[in-house]
Protein backbone atom coordinates (compact mmCIF):
# COMPACT_ATOMS: atom_id res chain seq x y z
CA UNK A 1 0.00 0.00 0.00
CA UNK A 2 1.33 3.42 -1.00
CA UNK A 3 2.39 5.71 1.87
CA UNK A 4 1.73 9.19 0.48
CA UNK A 5 2.10 11.07 3.74
CA UNK A 6 4.49 14.02 3.55
CA UNK A 7 7.29 14.21 6.11
CA UNK A 8 8.19 17.28 8.14
CA UNK A 9 11.28 17.77 5.99
CA UNK A 10 9.31 17.54 2.74
CA UNK A 11 6.69 20.02 3.95
CA UNK A 12 9.41 22.39 5.14
CA UNK A 13 11.17 22.19 1.79
CA UNK A 14 7.99 22.94 -0.17
CA UNK A 15 6.50 25.60 2.07
CA UNK A 16 9.73 27.15 3.30
CA UNK A 17 11.29 27.16 -0.15
CA UNK A 18 8.22 28.73 -1.74
CA UNK A 19 7.85 31.38 0.95
CA UNK A 20 11.55 32.25 0.89
CA UNK A 21 11.64 32.82 -2.87
CA UNK A 22 8.41 34.84 -2.77
CA UNK A 23 9.78 37.00 0.04
CA UNK A 24 12.94 37.68 -1.96
CA UNK A 25 10.84 38.51 -5.01
CA UNK A 26 8.82 41.05 -3.05
CA UNK A 27 11.90 42.62 -1.48
CA UNK A 28 13.86 42.86 -4.74
CA UNK A 29 10.93 43.56 -7.07
CA UNK A 30 11.33 40.27 -8.95
CA UNK A 31 8.34 38.96 -10.99
CA UNK A 32 6.13 36.87 -8.69
CA UNK A 33 5.03 34.62 -11.54
CA UNK A 34 8.63 33.48 -11.94
CA UNK A 35 9.20 33.34 -8.17
CA UNK A 36 6.40 30.82 -7.60
CA UNK A 37 7.77 28.38 -10.19
CA UNK A 38 10.59 26.86 -8.05
CA UNK A 39 8.16 26.08 -5.23
CA UNK A 40 5.64 24.63 -7.69
CA UNK A 41 8.28 22.39 -9.28
CA UNK A 42 9.53 21.26 -5.88
CA UNK A 43 5.98 20.41 -4.81
CA UNK A 44 5.40 18.46 -8.03
CA UNK A 45 8.62 16.46 -7.75
CA UNK A 46 7.98 15.51 -4.11
CA UNK A 47 4.37 14.57 -4.87
CA UNK A 48 5.54 12.32 -7.72
CA UNK A 49 8.02 10.64 -5.37
CA UNK A 50 5.19 10.05 -2.87
CA UNK A 51 3.38 7.99 -5.51
CA UNK A 52 1.00 10.47 -7.12
CA UNK A 53 0.69 10.09 -10.88
CA UNK A 54 1.52 12.93 -13.22
CA UNK A 55 -2.02 12.72 -14.61
CA UNK A 56 -3.40 13.25 -11.09
CA UNK A 57 -1.20 16.28 -10.47
CA UNK A 58 -2.19 17.67 -13.87
CA UNK A 59 -5.86 17.32 -12.98
CA UNK A 60 -5.27 18.97 -9.59
CA UNK A 61 -3.54 21.86 -11.37
CA UNK A 62 -6.33 22.32 -13.91
CA UNK A 63 -8.89 22.38 -11.10
CA UNK A 64 -6.88 25.05 -9.28
CA UNK A 65 -6.52 27.18 -12.40
CA UNK A 66 -10.25 27.01 -13.02
CA UNK A 67 -10.94 27.95 -9.41
CA UNK A 68 -8.78 31.06 -9.74
CA UNK A 69 -9.91 32.13 -13.20
CA UNK A 70 -12.43 34.65 -11.82
CA UNK A 71 -9.67 36.35 -9.84
CA UNK A 72 -7.58 36.49 -13.02
CA UNK A 73 -10.49 38.11 -14.82
CA UNK A 74 -10.84 40.61 -11.96
CA UNK A 75 -7.18 41.60 -12.36
CA UNK A 76 -7.70 42.19 -16.07
CA UNK A 77 -10.78 44.33 -15.46
CA UNK A 78 -9.02 46.42 -12.81
CA UNK A 79 -6.16 47.03 -15.22
CA UNK A 80 -8.60 48.48 -17.78
CA UNK A 81 -11.19 50.20 -15.58
CA UNK A 82 -8.85 52.54 -13.72
CA UNK A 83 -7.31 54.22 -16.82
CA UNK A 84 -10.79 54.39 -18.35
CA UNK A 85 -12.11 56.20 -15.28
CA UNK A 86 -9.12 58.52 -15.47
CA UNK A 87 -9.89 59.52 -19.06
CA UNK A 88 -13.61 59.89 -18.34
CA UNK A 89 -12.86 62.42 -15.60
CA UNK A 90 -14.26 60.20 -12.85
CA UNK A 91 -11.07 59.94 -10.81
CA UNK A 92 -10.36 63.66 -11.06
CA UNK A 93 -13.88 64.66 -10.02
CA UNK A 94 -13.98 62.13 -7.17
CA UNK A 95 -10.69 63.51 -5.96
CA UNK A 96 -12.05 67.09 -6.05
CA UNK A 97 -15.25 66.03 -4.31
CA UNK A 98 -13.35 64.30 -1.53
CA UNK A 99 -11.10 67.32 -1.07
CA UNK A 100 -14.14 69.59 -0.81
CA UNK A 101 -15.87 67.45 1.82
CA UNK A 102 -13.04 66.21 4.01
CA UNK A 103 -11.55 68.14 6.87
CA UNK A 104 -7.81 67.51 7.14
CA UNK A 105 -8.12 67.39 10.93
CA UNK A 106 -9.98 64.05 10.60
CA UNK A 107 -8.53 62.80 7.32
CA UNK A 108 -7.47 59.30 8.41
CA UNK A 109 -10.68 58.68 10.33
CA UNK A 110 -12.78 59.75 7.36
CA UNK A 111 -10.71 57.63 4.94
CA UNK A 112 -11.23 54.55 7.12
CA UNK A 113 -14.98 55.12 7.49
CA UNK A 114 -15.46 55.86 3.78
CA UNK A 115 -13.64 52.68 2.75
CA UNK A 116 -15.55 50.65 5.35
CA UNK A 117 -18.94 51.87 4.15
CA UNK A 118 -18.05 51.26 0.51
CA UNK A 119 -16.72 47.76 1.18
CA UNK A 120 -19.82 46.83 3.18
CA UNK A 121 -21.97 47.95 0.25
CA UNK A 122 -20.10 46.15 -2.54
CA UNK A 123 -18.52 43.33 -0.51
CA UNK A 124 -15.02 43.64 -1.91
CA UNK A 125 -11.79 45.11 -0.61
CA UNK A 126 -10.46 45.42 -4.13
CA UNK A 127 -13.71 46.90 -5.43
CA UNK A 128 -13.94 49.50 -2.69
CA UNK A 129 -10.32 50.55 -3.16
CA UNK A 130 -10.84 50.68 -6.92
CA UNK A 131 -13.72 53.11 -6.44
CA UNK A 132 -12.49 55.41 -3.67
CA UNK A 133 -8.84 54.49 -3.14
CA UNK A 134 -7.36 56.59 -5.91
CA UNK A 135 -9.23 59.81 -5.17
CA UNK A 136 -8.42 59.53 -1.47
CA UNK A 137 -4.74 58.86 -2.21
CA UNK A 138 -4.79 61.80 -4.61
CA UNK A 139 -6.28 63.97 -1.89
CA UNK A 140 -3.57 62.83 0.54
CA UNK A 141 -0.87 63.76 -1.95
CA UNK A 142 -2.45 67.17 -2.59
CA UNK A 143 -2.71 67.83 1.15
CA UNK A 144 0.81 66.63 1.95
CA UNK A 145 -0.46 63.75 4.10
CA UNK A 146 1.67 60.55 4.46
CA UNK A 147 0.72 58.02 1.78
CA UNK A 148 1.50 54.94 3.89
CA UNK A 149 -0.77 56.08 6.73
CA UNK A 150 -3.56 56.91 4.30
CA UNK A 151 -3.22 53.53 2.60
CA UNK A 152 -3.31 51.81 6.00
CA UNK A 153 -6.57 53.56 6.85
CA UNK A 154 -8.07 52.67 3.45
CA UNK A 155 -7.02 49.01 3.61
CA UNK A 156 -8.37 48.78 7.16
CA UNK A 157 -11.74 50.06 5.98
CA UNK A 158 -11.74 47.90 2.86
CA UNK A 159 -11.44 44.72 4.93
CA UNK A 160 -14.39 45.62 7.15
CA UNK A 161 -16.71 44.68 4.30
CA UNK A 162 -14.46 42.03 2.76
CA UNK A 163 -14.86 39.87 5.89
CA UNK A 164 -18.42 40.86 6.78
CA UNK A 165 -20.56 41.66 3.73
CA UNK A 166 -22.72 38.79 2.39
CA UNK A 167 -21.74 40.06 -1.08
CA UNK A 168 -18.11 39.23 -0.37
CA UNK A 169 -16.56 36.17 -2.00
CA UNK A 170 -14.57 35.47 1.18
CA UNK A 171 -17.81 35.56 3.21
CA UNK A 172 -19.36 33.03 0.82
CA UNK A 173 -16.23 30.89 0.80
CA UNK A 174 -16.08 30.84 4.59
CA UNK A 175 -19.76 29.93 4.79
CA UNK A 176 -19.11 26.98 2.47
CA UNK A 177 -15.97 25.80 4.26
CA UNK A 178 -17.51 25.75 7.77
CA UNK A 179 -20.94 24.60 6.54
CA UNK A 180 -22.76 27.49 8.21
CA UNK A 181 -25.97 29.10 6.94
CA UNK A 182 -25.21 32.65 5.80
CA UNK A 183 -27.61 34.47 8.12
CA UNK A 184 -26.15 32.61 11.10
CA UNK A 185 -22.66 33.44 9.92
CA UNK A 186 -23.51 37.14 9.57
CA UNK A 187 -25.00 37.20 13.07
CA UNK A 188 -21.89 35.46 14.39
CA UNK A 189 -19.22 37.67 12.84
CA UNK A 190 -20.84 41.12 13.17
CA UNK A 191 -20.17 41.67 16.93
CA UNK A 192 -16.38 41.40 16.68
CA UNK A 193 -16.45 43.49 13.49
CA UNK A 194 -18.29 46.32 15.25
CA UNK A 195 -15.87 46.27 18.19
CA UNK A 196 -12.79 46.14 15.95
CA UNK A 197 -14.10 48.87 13.63
CA UNK A 198 -14.95 51.16 16.55
CA UNK A 199 -11.49 50.71 18.07
CA UNK A 200 -9.86 51.28 14.68
CA UNK A 201 -11.80 54.52 14.17
CA UNK A 202 -10.70 55.68 17.62
CA UNK A 203 -7.07 54.90 16.82
CA UNK A 204 -7.18 56.85 13.56
CA UNK A 205 -8.92 59.70 15.36
CA UNK A 206 -5.97 59.86 17.76
CA UNK A 207 -3.55 59.64 14.82
CA UNK A 208 -5.36 62.58 13.22
CA UNK A 209 -4.60 64.64 16.31
CA UNK A 210 -0.93 63.64 16.36
CA UNK A 211 0.19 63.70 12.72
CA UNK A 212 1.34 67.07 11.43
CA UNK A 213 -0.45 67.72 8.17
CA UNK A 214 1.58 70.78 7.31
CA UNK A 215 -0.29 73.20 5.06
CA UNK A 216 -3.20 70.83 4.54
CA UNK A 217 -5.67 73.24 6.06
CA UNK A 218 -4.83 75.95 3.55
CA UNK A 219 -5.19 73.50 0.68
CA UNK A 220 -8.72 72.58 1.61
CA UNK A 221 -9.87 75.99 2.76
CA UNK A 222 -10.11 77.43 -0.73
CA UNK A 223 -12.31 74.63 -2.10
CA UNK A 224 -16.03 75.19 -2.42
CA UNK A 225 -18.28 72.14 -2.65
CA UNK A 226 -20.96 74.20 -4.42
CA UNK A 227 -18.58 74.70 -7.32
CA UNK A 228 -18.41 70.92 -7.75
CA UNK A 229 -22.15 70.28 -7.63
CA UNK A 230 -22.59 70.59 -11.36
CA UNK A 231 -23.93 68.41 -14.10
CA UNK A 232 -20.36 67.58 -15.07
CA UNK A 233 -19.65 66.11 -11.63
CA UNK A 234 -22.80 64.00 -11.61
CA UNK A 235 -21.93 62.63 -15.06
CA UNK A 236 -18.46 61.69 -13.79
CA UNK A 237 -20.01 59.79 -10.86
CA UNK A 238 -22.05 57.54 -13.16
CA UNK A 239 -19.34 54.84 -13.69
CA UNK A 240 -18.67 54.07 -9.99
CA UNK A 241 -22.40 54.33 -9.30
CA UNK A 242 -23.14 51.83 -12.06
CA UNK A 243 -20.44 49.46 -10.78
CA UNK A 244 -21.71 49.71 -7.21
CA UNK A 245 -25.34 49.11 -8.19
CA UNK A 246 -24.44 46.12 -10.36
CA UNK A 247 -22.44 44.50 -7.57
CA UNK A 248 -25.13 45.36 -5.02
CA UNK A 249 -27.73 43.68 -7.22
CA UNK A 250 -25.64 40.53 -7.22
CA UNK A 251 -24.60 40.66 -10.87
CA UNK A 252 -21.51 38.67 -11.77
CA UNK A 253 -18.12 40.30 -11.71
CA UNK A 254 -17.57 40.36 -15.50
CA UNK A 255 -20.89 42.06 -16.18
CA UNK A 256 -20.45 44.54 -13.33
CA UNK A 257 -16.97 45.67 -14.34
CA UNK A 258 -17.93 45.71 -18.03
CA UNK A 259 -20.77 48.09 -17.14
CA UNK A 260 -18.36 50.27 -15.15
CA UNK A 261 -15.95 50.38 -18.09
CA UNK A 262 -18.66 50.83 -20.74
CA UNK A 263 -20.37 53.74 -18.99
CA UNK A 264 -17.02 55.50 -18.52
CA UNK A 265 -16.13 54.87 -22.18
CA UNK A 266 -19.33 56.58 -23.32
CA UNK A 267 -18.57 59.58 -21.11
CA UNK A 268 -14.96 59.95 -22.25
CA UNK A 269 -16.00 59.75 -25.89
CA UNK A 270 -18.67 62.38 -25.26
CA UNK A 271 -16.02 64.57 -23.66
CA UNK A 272 -13.80 64.35 -26.69
CA UNK A 273 -11.11 61.91 -25.59
CA UNK A 274 -9.64 60.20 -28.71
CA UNK A 275 -10.36 56.47 -28.90
CA UNK A 276 -6.72 55.76 -29.69
CA UNK A 277 -5.56 57.59 -26.55
CA UNK A 278 -8.06 55.70 -24.36
CA UNK A 279 -7.18 52.30 -25.84
CA UNK A 280 -3.45 52.95 -25.48
CA UNK A 281 -3.89 54.02 -21.86
CA UNK A 282 -6.11 51.02 -21.09
CA UNK A 283 -3.50 48.61 -22.41
CA UNK A 284 -0.22 50.28 -21.47
CA UNK A 285 -1.39 52.52 -18.62
CA UNK A 286 -1.26 56.23 -17.92
CA UNK A 287 0.70 57.83 -15.11
CA UNK A 288 0.52 55.63 -12.00
CA UNK A 289 -2.23 53.50 -13.55
CA UNK A 290 -0.60 50.47 -15.12
CA UNK A 291 -3.33 49.33 -17.49
CA UNK A 292 -3.79 45.73 -18.65
CA UNK A 293 -0.09 45.30 -19.36
CA UNK A 294 0.73 46.16 -15.76
CA UNK A 295 -1.72 43.53 -14.50
CA UNK A 296 -0.71 40.74 -16.86
CA UNK A 297 2.18 39.41 -14.72
CA UNK A 298 -0.20 39.14 -11.76
CA UNK A 299 -2.71 37.26 -13.91
CA UNK A 300 -0.08 34.63 -14.72
CA UNK A 301 0.94 34.54 -11.06
CA UNK A 302 -2.56 33.85 -9.75
CA UNK A 303 -3.14 31.04 -12.25
CA UNK A 304 0.08 29.29 -11.21
CA UNK A 305 -0.84 29.85 -7.57
CA UNK A 306 -4.21 28.22 -8.21
CA UNK A 307 -2.50 25.05 -9.44
CA UNK A 308 0.00 25.12 -6.56
CA UNK A 309 -2.64 25.46 -3.84
CA UNK A 310 -4.87 22.80 -5.35
CA UNK A 311 -2.07 20.23 -5.31
CA UNK A 312 -1.44 20.96 -1.62
CA UNK A 313 -5.14 20.68 -0.84
CA UNK A 314 -5.83 17.50 -2.85
CA UNK A 315 -2.74 15.67 -1.60
CA UNK A 316 -3.70 16.63 2.00
CA UNK A 317 -0.09 17.52 2.54
CA UNK A 318 -0.40 19.39 5.84
CA UNK A 319 -3.78 18.31 7.20
CA UNK A 320 -2.47 15.41 9.38
CA UNK A 321 -0.07 17.79 11.13
CA UNK A 322 -2.79 20.39 11.74
CA UNK A 323 -4.96 17.72 13.35
CA UNK A 324 -2.23 16.92 15.86
CA UNK A 325 -2.24 20.47 17.18
CA UNK A 326 -5.80 20.36 18.50
CA UNK A 327 -5.97 17.97 21.43
CA UNK A 328 -7.48 20.15 24.16
CA UNK A 329 -11.25 19.71 23.83
CA UNK A 330 -12.41 21.98 26.65
CA UNK A 331 -10.70 25.38 26.45
CA UNK A 332 -12.25 27.82 23.98
CA UNK A 333 -9.51 30.49 24.47
CA UNK A 334 -6.67 27.98 23.95
CA UNK A 335 -8.22 26.59 20.78
CA UNK A 336 -8.97 30.10 19.57
CA UNK A 337 -5.28 30.97 19.96
CA UNK A 338 -4.27 27.76 18.16
CA UNK A 339 -6.70 28.47 15.32
CA UNK A 340 -5.34 32.00 14.93
CA UNK A 341 -1.84 30.53 14.86
CA UNK A 342 -2.79 28.00 12.19
CA UNK A 343 -4.54 30.75 10.22
CA UNK A 344 -1.44 32.92 10.38
CA UNK A 345 0.81 30.04 9.34
CA UNK A 346 -1.35 28.99 6.41
CA UNK A 347 -1.76 32.62 5.32
CA UNK A 348 2.00 33.12 5.34
CA UNK A 349 2.51 30.21 2.94
CA UNK A 350 -0.41 31.06 0.69
CA UNK A 351 -0.23 33.74 -2.01
CA UNK A 352 -4.03 33.97 -2.23
CA UNK A 353 -6.99 34.36 0.14
CA UNK A 354 -9.19 31.44 -0.84
CA UNK A 355 -6.72 28.64 -0.08
CA UNK A 356 -6.23 29.48 3.63
CA UNK A 357 -9.98 29.89 4.10
CA UNK A 358 -10.73 26.53 2.53
CA UNK A 359 -7.81 24.68 4.08
CA UNK A 360 -8.31 26.00 7.61
CA UNK A 361 -12.10 25.73 7.43
CA UNK A 362 -12.29 22.19 6.09
CA UNK A 363 -9.40 20.91 8.23
CA UNK A 364 -10.63 22.36 11.53
CA UNK A 365 -14.38 21.94 11.05
CA UNK A 366 -14.64 18.37 12.44
CA UNK A 367 -12.89 19.36 15.66
CA UNK A 368 -14.85 22.58 16.22
CA UNK A 369 -18.19 21.04 15.28
CA UNK A 370 -17.62 18.19 17.73
CA UNK A 371 -16.24 20.06 20.73
CA UNK A 372 -17.44 23.68 20.38
CA UNK A 373 -19.47 25.07 17.47
CA UNK A 374 -19.22 26.00 13.82
CA UNK A 375 -20.17 29.56 14.73
CA UNK A 376 -17.04 29.99 16.83
CA UNK A 377 -14.88 28.67 14.00
CA UNK A 378 -16.52 31.02 11.48
CA UNK A 379 -15.92 34.02 13.75
CA UNK A 380 -12.28 33.16 14.43
CA UNK A 381 -11.44 32.52 10.78
CA UNK A 382 -13.22 35.72 9.70
CA UNK A 383 -11.10 37.64 12.21
CA UNK A 384 -7.84 35.98 11.20
CA UNK A 385 -7.58 34.05 7.93
CA UNK A 386 -9.79 36.39 5.92
CA UNK A 387 -8.03 39.61 6.95
CA UNK A 388 -4.45 38.32 7.10
CA UNK A 389 -4.42 38.21 3.29
CA UNK A 390 -4.27 42.01 3.28
CA UNK A 391 -0.89 42.23 5.02
CA UNK A 392 1.04 39.19 3.72
CA UNK A 393 3.39 40.85 1.18
CA UNK A 394 3.18 38.01 -1.36
CA UNK A 395 -0.58 37.54 -1.03
CA UNK A 396 -2.51 38.37 -4.19
CA UNK A 397 -5.02 40.47 -2.28
CA UNK A 398 -2.28 42.52 -0.61
CA UNK A 399 -0.59 42.95 -3.98
CA UNK A 400 -3.86 44.19 -5.47
CA UNK A 401 -4.33 46.68 -2.63
CA UNK A 402 -0.76 47.84 -3.08
CA UNK A 403 -1.14 48.15 -6.85
CA UNK A 404 -4.36 50.16 -6.65
CA UNK A 405 -3.04 52.53 -3.98
CA UNK A 406 0.52 52.69 -5.38
CA UNK A 407 1.92 52.04 -1.89
CA UNK A 408 4.09 48.96 -1.14
CA UNK A 409 2.55 46.33 1.14
CA UNK A 410 5.43 46.60 3.60
CA UNK A 411 4.84 50.37 3.76
CA UNK A 412 1.10 50.33 4.57
CA UNK A 413 0.97 47.06 6.57
CA UNK A 414 2.04 48.59 9.93
CA UNK A 415 -0.85 51.07 9.70
CA UNK A 416 -3.60 48.63 8.65
CA UNK A 417 -4.63 48.38 12.29
CA UNK A 418 -8.04 46.81 11.71
CA UNK A 419 -6.33 43.70 10.33
CA UNK A 420 -4.44 43.26 13.62
CA UNK A 421 -7.16 44.28 16.01
CA UNK A 422 -9.63 41.66 14.76
CA UNK A 423 -7.63 38.69 16.03
CA UNK A 424 -7.04 40.42 19.38
CA UNK A 425 -10.74 41.21 19.71
CA UNK A 426 -11.81 37.70 18.74
CA UNK A 427 -9.39 36.26 21.31
CA UNK A 428 -10.87 38.46 24.04
CA UNK A 429 -14.35 37.58 22.80
CA UNK A 430 -13.60 33.86 23.18
CA UNK A 431 -12.31 34.44 26.70
CA UNK A 432 -15.52 36.28 27.57
CA UNK A 433 -17.67 33.51 26.07
CA UNK A 434 -15.67 30.92 28.02
CA UNK A 435 -16.26 32.77 31.31
CA UNK A 436 -19.97 33.07 30.53
CA UNK A 437 -20.16 29.34 29.83
CA UNK A 438 -18.44 28.53 33.12
CA UNK A 439 -20.82 30.79 35.04
CA UNK A 440 -23.79 29.10 33.36
CA UNK A 441 -22.49 25.67 34.33
CA UNK A 442 -21.82 26.80 37.89
CA UNK A 443 -25.28 28.30 38.19
CA UNK A 444 -26.90 25.15 36.81
CA UNK A 445 -24.99 22.91 39.24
Amino acid sequence: MMDNRFSHIEISLVIGGTAAVLMLAVLFNFPLAAAIVPGFLMLTVIALKKGYKSSELWQFSITGIKRNKNIAWLLAFIGVILPTWYYSGTIGHLNDLFLSLISPEYFFTAAFIAAAVMSLIIGSAVGSLSIIGLPVMGAAEALGIPAALTAGALVSGAFVGDRTSPLSSSFQLLSFSVELEQRKQLKTIVPTMLISAALTACIFFVVDQIVDKGSAGASVEGMNVNELLTGSLFVSLIPPLVLSIMILLGKNMKLSFSAGIGSAAVILLFRGVPVSEWLYGSIFGTGALGGFQGMFPFIIFILIVGAYCQIIEDTKMIQPYINRIFRDTTSLPKNTAKTIGVAAGVSLISPNQSFPILLAGRSLLPFWKTHFSKEHLARILADSTVVFAGIVPWSLLAILCSTILSVPVLAYAPYAVFLYLTCVVTMLYSMRKSRQAKKTVSAAS
